[in-house]
């Protein structure tokens, strides 16, 4: 009997021990599922009062935000040569202001048929120089005399000592004659070969000076006892025709 009540006085204590321990365990649910039911009150509170007070982005917010996203930025330094401009225009637009100059633009280089940069001279090269040849005089013929006339001391010089070319049988006459006619001086003769007299020269005539005055000629400083026609000349000679005023006694004549 007395084993029986004291099994079953543990039993019922076990049962006791059993509900205690659930109602403890209800108890501390209890304080739990009430503070997060606050929360979760609190958090979908906050979430209504967010969904109130936030509009919904429109068509044209969209579009703008686009828009402002796809301008590019403007760099510091952009924006300072902006700043610039805009001063250098509003200088300009005050009367007496001075204009600003433009900047010179450079032109691309230029490009042949192939596309492909044309190379432009060294501004250091210099023009190949090209010597000429040397001019050569012409070859003065082999045969020359040298003539030579004086009139009076009035007139002065009538022709300074000229080459002519010597020709074949050439006498003093012949050369007088081709070397007045060149030069276009007046020239005046009679007679032929050993009768041969020179009457004037550039207008200065035969005793123009007196009874003895007249035109004479001297070869290599001598004077000819002969004819101006008849006296044959040889290469190199020199020939000079003068004007006396006493048959040759002032120009150093001597006659036998």
């Amino acid at each position: 009997m007395n084993s029986k009540k004291w099994f079953f006085g543990i039993i019922v204590l076990l049962l006791m021990i059993s509900l205690l321990a659930g109602c403890a365990a209800q108890g501390q649910q209890a304080k739990v599922e009430p503070n997060q039911t606050q929360e979760s009150s609190k958090a979908q509170t906050e979430q209504e009062a967010n969904d109130g007070n936030v509009e919904q982005p429109t068509a044209s917010s969209v579009t703008a935000e686009q828009t402002q996203t796809a301008a590019p930025t403007e760099t510091p330094a952009e924006t300072e040569s902006a700043g610039k401009d805009k001063a250098t225009a509003a200088a300009s637009d005050k009367p007496g202001a001075a204009k600003p100059t433009p900047k010179p633009t450079v032109a691309p280089p230029a490009k042949d048929q192939k596309n492909q940069p044309i190379a432009k001279p060294s501004a250091t090269a210099q023009p190949v120089k090209t010597e000429k040849p040397a001019r050569t005089k012409a070859p003065q013929p082999a045969n020359i005399v040298t003539i030579s006339i004086i009139a009076d001391e009035e007139t002065g010089t009538v022709l300074d000592p000229t080459a002519v070319e010597l020709k074949k049988d050439d006498t003093v006459l012949d050369v007088l004659k081709r070397i007045t006619r060149k030069n276009k001086i007046q020239m005046e003769y009679k007679g032929l070969k050993a009768t041969a007299y020179i009457e004037g020269i550039d207008n200065v005539y035969e005793f123009d000076h007196g009874a003895k005055s007249g035109w004479m000629y001297r070869v290599n400083g001598e004077f000819p006892n002969k004819s101006a026609g008849a006296y044959e000349l040889k290469e190199g000679d020199v020939i000079e025709w003068l004007y006396t005023i006493d048959l040759g006694k002032d120009l150093g004549a001597e006659y036998e």
